[in-house]
């Protein structure tokens, strides 16, 4: 059995078509990064309407010139729609990398069929399948629906998607994308392919380069079937007790992963045995190490985890998510991870300056910027905002139907192609 899901963004300016663009190019950072060793970067099928097959700028003035279509002021241009099925289903013809390989052409050629059976004909500009990446098995389609307003062509994602959703039978528009592109797949690929679980995930409007990469990444993880054996694997297990420790400690930090994605913006750092209301109200001189070094224990433990696989403070700050890969394949496990360490860090500094100041009130609270890690606080920012986590990535619930959070999905890991546990 096979799985499909999609994953959809909003695309509302043409600054966004252009970083699309360049992300499609390979010029971006991020993009770079995504290339497997060995590999050609740029590698991929790929089409769109202009004379350059991921110029999506010029396609999609050249899609607007083509359907004689305007534009409402403040809505959308276009969707971005990734559809996926599971990686296996490719490599039942063939390698996953290869473009000759029949199942990606029936990939990519369904992908763009479907998208026009709801959106209507001539809707998508642009369409590219990525060959140049660990994973596979991902269309991505540029895609601008036309409906009549006032007798004149307008672009419309969200009536096409009110129409789509009626013609599913669901009861919002992103379900409906769920439900409609399984179906297609089941019945234009593989009578095995079916609908991904369901899970809950935030639809976004906009999509940076590192967050594109992670949103990549969750497409595919309800495509792996849910590891409801891992228990029993681990009470069956007869290992060493070294190599029982590394388990015990990727778990400590799979769950803080797992946190961070339940608690986004609102994570807060492992507790230690000591709070500040511990501290005593000194009179005479004490030490405060004892006191900061129990409160912050917990923080410090995953501190210390992170750093084995080269994920510091100061090591995310400087990679693009590229660090502790072998451990952590998924980007978006790295890209949470990264944010845990830097919280935990910002705790660090903050535990620091609070106890030397309660113990030394006379004296000049100390500078945050001497506390050590003195980025911390600015890579919670920067991490959490490549995650969607603050403004301007978050969807307002008003905005439309396609944010609602009870129908999402998570897919198989974009770096390895095969279902990764989360």
């Amino acid at each position: 059995m096979f799985k499909a899901a999609i994953r959809v963004n909003k695309i509302t300016s043409i600054a966004q078509l252009r970083g699309a663009t360049l992300h499609a190019e390979r010029h971006d950072e991020t993009g770079k990064a995504r290339v497997r060793e060995g590999a050609e970067a740029g590698h991929a099928l790929a089409w769109s309407k202009a004379d350059t097959d991921r110029d999506y700028l010029a396609a999609f003035k050249a899609h607007k010139a083509e359907m004689g279509a305007g534009e409402r002021k403040g809505a959308p241009l276009c969707m971005q729609a990734l559809c996926v099925v599971s990686p296996e289903w490719v490599e039942k013809a063939g390698d996953l990398h290869d473009a000759n390989n029949p199942h990606n052409q029936q990939l990519f050629d369904q992908a763009k069929a479907w998208a026009e059976s709801w959106a209507g004909d001539g809707a998508v500009f642009g369409a590219r399948l990525d060959l140049d990446e660990r994973g596979g098995a991902v269309v991505d389609l540029m895609i601008s629906p036309v409906r009549e307003s006032r007798g004149k062509p307008v672009i419309s994602t969200q009536k096409a998607l009110t129409e789509l959703k009626g013609a599913a039978g669901e009861r919002n528009e992103y379900a409906a994308l769920q439900t409609s592109w399984a179906d297609w797949a089941r019945d234009n690929l593989d009578s095995e392919i079916v609908r991904g679980t369901r899970k809950e995930i935030t639809a976004r409007q906009h999509m940076s380069p590192e967050t594109y990469g992670a949103v990549m990444d969750k497409a595919r993880d309800s495509l792996s079937e849910t590891p409801e054996t891992l228990r029993e694997a681990i009470q069956q297990a007869d290992m060493h007790h070294h190599d029982m420790e590394d388990l015990s400690d990727l778990l400590t930090l799979k769950v803080e992963i797992s946190r961070h994605k339940a608690l986004g913006s609102d994570y807060e750092p492992p507790e230690g045995p000591m709070t500040l209301i511990d501290v005593p109200n000194a009179r005479e001189w004490t030490d405060p190490w004892p006191y900061i070094n129990a409160i912050r224990s917990g923080a410090e433990r995953i501190m210390n985890l992170a750093i084995r696989f080269g994920m510091s403070v100061d090591q995310s700050a400087n990679d693009r998510y590229e660090n502790g890969k072998e451990t952590f394949p998924s980007q978006t496990d790295r890209m949470h991870l990264s944010a845990v360490v830097a919280h935990c860090g910002a705790l660090f500094a903050k535990i620091e300056i609070a106890v030397k100041h309660m113990l030394r009130p006379d004296e000049p609270e100390m500078d945050r910027h001497i506390a050590w890690p003195s980025n911390a606080e600015q890579e919670v920012t920067r991490h959490e905002r490549n995650l969607g986590l603050t403004a301007p990535d978050i969807v307002s619930q008003h905005d439309c139907d396609i944010s609602e959070r009870d129908d999402d999905y998570e897919v198989p890991d974009r770096d390895t192609g095969r279902g990764h546990s989360l």
